[in-house]
Order: C-alpha cells, then sequence, then structure tokens
C-alpha cells in the first residue's frame, strides 16, 4: 500500500467524521473523531469476516498506517512546539518547582505504582504477564499527552489558570521523562543490558538527554527568534517556523538528546519572544494563525488514528477485556498516588498548599493519556499484546470519559471560578 493512499484514506475519514460532526453530532472534536473512527474500526472488523472481498481492501488501506513512526517521528515535534509556542512562560515559572515534580518524580512513582499494582492484579485473573512487563507498562502509561490535555483544554474554557499552567506544563515535560524511563527498563528487562547499565550511565544516560534537550531547544529557539525578527514577510516566517520545528527535532535525535525537550524549549522561546513584540505584527499574526492551524489539523488526525488503530490491536479476549477495565482504574489510583504523595512528606506549609485535595483530583482527571502513550507501547515488540491492548483500554477511557466529564468536575470543585 504506498504512503499516498494511506495519507489519503485517513484525509477522508477525517474530513467526513468532522463534517458528520459538524452536521450532526455536534460534540467537542477530540470526542466525536474518536468515537466515529472506533465506530468505524469495529464495523470493519465485523464486515470482514460477513463479506472480505469487498472490505478487505478497505481494512487493509486503513490498518496499514505505521502508529508509531507516525506519531512519534512525524507527528509528535510539529505538535509540541505549537503546544508551547501559546504557553503562558509568566504562569509557568511561577509554578515551575511543581511542574518539574510532577514531570520527573511523579513519573517515577506513577510507573512503580502501576506496575506492582497490576502485576498483583494479574496474578489474580491468572493474566501471564510479568513484573517487568507491567513496569514497563506503567512508564509508557504513566506520562499526560500534551496534544489531549491540549484538546480537552480547548473545550473547557472555565479551568482555573493555576491549574491549566500545571496541567499543560506537566504534559509537556513529562513526555521527555517517560520515554527515557522506558529506555532504560526496556535495556534492562527485554534486551538483558544489566552487565553495562549502572547507574552511573543511567545517570549520564538522563543528563544527556534532558540538558543536551535542553541546551539544543535553547539554541533552536533564539536562532529561530533572531531570523524572525529580521522578516516581515509572512511566508518567510512561517518557513522559518516550519524549518526550526522539523531541523531542530531531526537534529534532536542525531545528536542523541530529547527531541520533546527540545520542541518545548524552542517553542517557549519563540513564543514569549513573540508576546514580548519582538517581531513584527505581521509575522507574530502569520506565525499564530498557521500554527494555530497546523495544530488544529495534526490533532484531528492524530484523535483518527487513534480510533482507527483498533484494527491492528489483537489478542482481546475475555480476560484481558477484564484487566483493561481494572488498568483503567490502577493508572486513575497510581496518578492519585503520585499526586498525594508531595502533600504528605511536605513539612513547609505554603508547599502543601499547592497540593490540596481540590487541586489534586483536578490534576489527576485532567491528566488525559492519548496517542504517546499508544505509539510507546506499540513501539516494543517484546511486550505482550494483552498489554498493548488494555493501554489502547486506557488511552480510550482518558479521551472519551476524562476528556468529556473534565468541565462538569471543574464546576463541581471549582463552582464560583
Amino acid at each position: 500500500m504506498s504512503y499516498h493512499a494511506i495519507f489519503a484514506g485517513v484525509v477522508a475519514v477525517t474530513a467526513i467524521a468532522m463534517l458528520l460532526n459538524e452536521q450532526v453530532l455536534k460534540l467537542p472534536k477530540t470526542i466525536a473523531l474518536t468515537i466515529i473512527s472506533v465506530t468505524l474500526s469495529f464495523i470493519i472488523t465485523l464486515s470482514v469476516r460477513l463479506t472480505p472481498s469487498i472490505i478487505h481492501p478497505l481494512h487493509n488501506l486503513l490498518s496499514s498506517v505505521d502508529f508509531k513512526t507516525t506519531v512519534l517521528d512525524v507527528m509528535l515535534g510539529y505538535l509540541l512546539f505549537a503546544s508551547s509556542l501559546h504557553i503562558n512562560t509568566i504562569a509557568l515559572k511561577k509554578h515551575f518547582s511543581i511542574i518539574i515534580y510532577l514531570a520527573s518524580i511523579g513519573v517515577i512513582t506513577s510507573t512503580i505504582f502501576t506496575g506492582f499494582i497490576l502485576w498483583r492484579v494479574s496474578q489474580w485473573v491468572h493474566l501471564p504477564i510479568t513484573l517487568a512487563d507491567c513496569l514497563i507498562f506503567g512508564a509508557l502509561i504513566s506520562p499526560t499527552d500534551p496534544v489531549a490535555v491540549a484538546a480537552v483544554f480547548k473545550t473547557t474554557k472555565n479551568v482555573p489558570e493555576r491549574i491549566k499552567t500545571k496541567i499543560t506544563g506537566e504534559s509537556l515535560f513529562n513526555d521527555a521523562a517517560g520515554i527515557l524511563l522506558l529506555v532504560v527498563l526496556v535495556q534492562i528487562f527485554y534486551l538483558g543490558d544489566t552487565k553495562h547499565m549502572n547507574f552511573t550511565d543511567i545517570s549520564m544516560m538522563a543528563i544527556r538527554e534532558s540538558v543536551g534537550g535542553i541546551i539544543w531547544g535553547i539554541l533552536v529557539g533564539y536562532i529561530t527568534s533572531i531570523f524572525l525578527i529580521k522578516t516581515n514577510d509572512s511566508e518567510v516566517s512561517i518557513l522559518i517556523t516550519v524549518a526550526a520545528a522539523s531541523c531542530g527535532y531531526s537534529a534532536a535525535g542525531i545528536f542523541h538528546v530529547s527531541g520533546a525537550i527540545t520542541m518545548v524549549i524552542a517553542g517557549l522561546i519563540v513564543g514569549n519572544s513573540s508576546k514580548a513584540k519582538r517581531f513584527s505584527e505581521t509575522t507574530t499574526l502569520s506565525v499564530s494563525k498557521f500554527w494555530d492551524l497546523v495544530d488544529g489539523m495534526l490533532n484531528s488526525f492524530l484523535f483518527v488514528l487513534i480510533g482507527l488503530e483498533m484494527l491492528t490491536i489483537v489478542d482481546i479476549n475475555y480476560s484481558v477485556l477484564v484487566m483493561g477495565i481494572i488498568g483503567i482504574i490502577i493508572v486513575a489510583v497510581a496518578r492519585f498516588g503520585s499526586m498525594l504523595l508531595p502533600s504528605i512528606i511536605l513539612i513547609d506549609r505554603k508547599k502543601r498548599e499547592a497540593f490540596k485535595w481540590s487541586e489534586i483530583t483536578l490534576l489527576c482527571w485532567g491528566g488525559v493519556r492519548g496517542a504517546i502513550s499508544l505509539a510507546l507501547a506499540l513501539s516494543i515488540p517484546e511486550l505482550p499484546d494483552s498489554l498493548v491492548a488494555i493501554t489502547y483500554f486506557v488511552v480510550i477511557f482518558s479521551i472519551l470519559i476524562q476528556g468529556s466529564s473534565f468541565k462538569w468536575v471543574v464546576k463541581k470543585l471549582y463552582p464560583q471560578e
């Protein structure tokens, strides 16, 4: 199947789904696209058994998407750059210490909680997965998805700014922590690299990925800003930012530094320069409108791809279905535990105020999982099919249930805001 045919099929499904939602369903875009694409996948899967000669070509077309490559290697850099462009950097600095905790220690804590609880439960239901499998699942499911989080906030306007900053900031930074932790666990448990991986090696890898990503992101951001200051042409300014996002992310892989951190830092610097009115009005307006459009379109494709990915999920049986439901609960409990921990151990009353019950609840419910977790699961050949299916259950639940009810939860917790 040619790449153009696959791309055309995904675009067609996305366009039809968006039109159907606009004319009939009138739901939030992310919810509608996911529902429609999951429903389409379910119908195609059933139809293949009834009329294989007619439906099989369509099934092959829509299931030919390399989800992992499309999300992690192509779309993620652009989406992170677009999301960080519009972050309020003043509010981010104010809550930076909490955000860094959530994006680092919070991810590690959530991974440990998720892994051990899932392992114990899997033994009770006789699902053949090991503790190593469960810890790796915990690492890939713990980071929240900046794309899904941003999509939720677009339909929920009355979120307190401090909560929005914490959740959005965490989702932008915790991908790197989750991916790094996942790489280490895969090397230790699946690749048998324990002889070559010690604490020093792990520390050096973390420093190279994170600090290297920060330094490269600063360079990309400032160089891009310098070029944008010098131009007053819409097309030139847009091409400069596209070059920054594409080349910066690709080069990060060559340098073996975090591409996710690179794009977040670069986007923050360019966005801050724009808010400081260092660019011409034409440049500011054209760049803002362009990346809003790119963000919206890529989001649409992404949520359709999540729904269509059900076509490739295999080994869904009664045990996996039960574990999928249990997995949803475990992931929620683990995230709550990682949020509750600072409130228990912090002695300083002022710091503890940052983790009040209402904020912990909203941080937990607003921590939406999405395409990144699913792409990471699909990128590990050794991961059991049952855990890939459980990942899919958690992602779909997170988008549909957490995403659709987040506005209601905000109103209940903060009725006066």
